[in-house]
C-alpha cells in the first residue's frame, strides 16, 4: 500500500469512528419502553474493530514516515514536525495580528 493510499484510509477510518460514536450515543438515548434504533453492542463491537484497524494502520504509516527521506536527506518525520511547528507559529502570529487590528 502506498503512503497516499494509507493516509486516505486513515481519514476514512477516522470518519467511520466518528460516525459510530454518534450512532452509539444516539442508540443510548431512547424513550423508556421503546427499542433503540440500532444495537449498541453491535455498534460498540464495530467501533472496537475499526479502532484496532486504525491503530495498526497508523503504526504502519509512522514506520514508513520514519524510514522515508526527502531528497535532501531529511527524515520525513522531521519535516512533518517542522511543518507542524510552522503551522503553530503561523496561528500565533495570525491571532496576534487579528487582535491588533481588532478582528479578534
Amino acid at each position: 500500500m502506498r503512503l497516499a493510499e494509507a493516509l486516505m484510509e486513515r481519514s476514512d477510518l477516522q470518519r467511520r469512528i466518528e460516525s459510530l460514536r454518534s450512532r452509539i450515543q444516539a442508540s443510548a438515548r431512547y424513550q423508556e419502553g421503546e427499542d433503540p434504533a440500532e444495537d449498541a453492542a453491535a455498534l460498540l463491537a464495530e467501533a472496537g474493530e475499526t479502532v484496532d484497524r486504525l491503530a495498526a494502520l497508523v503504526t504502519r504509516i509512522n514506520l514508513t514516515n520514519t524510514a522515508a527521506r526527502l531528497d535532501d536527506g531529511t527524515a520525513l518525520t522531521a519535516a512533518l514536525a517542522r511543518r507542524d511547528a510552522l503551522r503553530t507559529q503561523h496561528g500565533i502570529l495570525t491571532a496576534a495580528a487579528d487582535a491588533a487590528s481588532g478582528r479578534a
